[in-house]
């Protein structure tokens, strides 16, 4: 009896690192430069967040680097730096147990004769341009892209010049038009200007007078997912642009979208295979953008009935505020791509059935299938 207690507590002491093993994802970069060939003693690190390291470490002399992180299905950021090189970066999902993935560094341009900049420009942009270098390197606590342009460059969005104030967005070359506004902001902008009354003679300062569009649109960005945010102030003709000045520009990195009422996400889901045999072409993703709108864009919902089980065919899905609506089909299934990005709410009708009313959500993070039960009629 002792003796197979004994082997148990083995057999368990055993299959604990195996456990452990299984909670975690082994991940294998290749670095190269833009010839193909490796990058010895590049320096690559696997970050959460903003600059939270969770592995890393040097590559080998063929230009390789291994290391594992919790297979959480979170979303990390691998960079990759070398001396005399660009930073490459690539974004992925740790929902597998293998992720491999080939960073593409390009050399920095070598110096070219100097260029005569005036004082004015120069404060212009030290005062108007942030990268993800100084995002990252920040001692401040960034939480969102509203964070990096308040604590980082508060010249941007609070009015230094009277009627110089930002008063439109773009984001990876989009004008950002009427965009959801956050209710949580809008309360603040209330009861900031709402104190701000007291004091008539002075009025709105800092946030207050910050356009509620351009809070909304920055806060729903990750500073991680920043690569560079420029500010054309309204004297700023070098954006050939309806509303190209008095302008924010958000650069997401690659494989980063943005979608607004939605924010910036991670576009390449997880690692793909590297080639070493492949052309240095930059960084892979799995999928392009338009695909991986489609997919999530395209929500399944199944209707059936409550008392039976079977399938409701003809069942009128529709948008509770447009009325656009779609019919569901001999499955008992309809396609929510009528359906706009973000929040809406379904109303599901069938002569012979009680109505039904659904809030539903469509983002690259709302795409499992909705199996919905209607009443029949008494």
């Amino acid at each position: 009896m002792a003796s197979i207690k004994l082997s148990r507590a083995l057999w368990l002491i055993l299959a604990l690192p195996c456990a452990a093993l299984a909670q975690q994802t082994v991940v294998r970069v290749r670095v190269v430069d833009s010839a193909g060939a490796p990058m010895v003693n590049a320096d690559v690190a696997a970050l959460r967040g903003l600059n939270t390291a969770v592995g890393g470490g040097p590559t080998d002399s063929a230009g390789r680097r291994t290391f594992n992180i919790p297979r959480d299905g979170g979303e990390y950021q691998v960079v990759a730096r070398r001396i005399g090189y660009q930073r490459g970066e690539q974004f992925f999902t740790a929902s597998r147990d293998t992720v491999s993935l080939r960073l593409v560094i390009h050399a920095t341009p070598r110096a070219l004769p100097a260029v005569q900049v005036t004082a004015q420009e120069d404060i212009k942009r030290r005062a108007y341009h942030v990268d993800a270098d100084e995002i990252a390197s920040s001692t401040r606590t960034i939480i969102d892209g509203l964070d990096v342009l308040s604590k980082l460059r508060p010249d941007i969005i609070y009015s230094r010049v009277p009627g110089c104030a930002a008063r439109y967005v773009w984001v990876n070359g989009r004008r950002i038009t009427y965009p959801p506004i956050d209710p949580a902001l809008a309360i603040k902008q209330r009861q900031r200007r709402q104190a701000a009354s007291v004091l008539k003679h002075i009025g709105p300062t800092g946030m207050a007078t910050v356009n509620l569009t351009i809070q909304s649109v920055m806060a729903s960005i990750h500073p991680e997912h920043i690569a560079e945010v420029t500010f054309a102030d309204c004297n700023d003709k070098t954006v050939e642009a309806v509303k190209g000045n008095s302008a924010v520009f958000v650069t997401l990195k690659p494989g980063i979208a943005f979608e607004p009422g939605i924010g910036s996400y991670v576009v390449a889901s997880g690692g793909v295979l590297s080639n070493d045999n492949a052309p240095a072409v930059g960084p892979i993703v799995t999928e392009s953008p338009d695909v991986a709108e489609i997919a999530f864009r395209a929500r399944l919902v199944g209707v059936f009935d409550e008392a039976t089980g079977d399938v409701v065919v003809g069942a009128e899905v529709a948008d509770s505020t447009s009325g656009t609506f779609a019919l569901t089909t001999t499955t008992g299934t309809v396609s929510l791509a009528f359906l706009p990005i973000g929040n809406s709410t379904l109303r599901i009708r069938k002569a012979g059935y009680v109505d039904m009313f659904l809030p539903v959500s469509i983002s690259p993070r709302d795409t499992l299938p909705l199996t919905l039960l209607l009443k029949p009629r008494k």
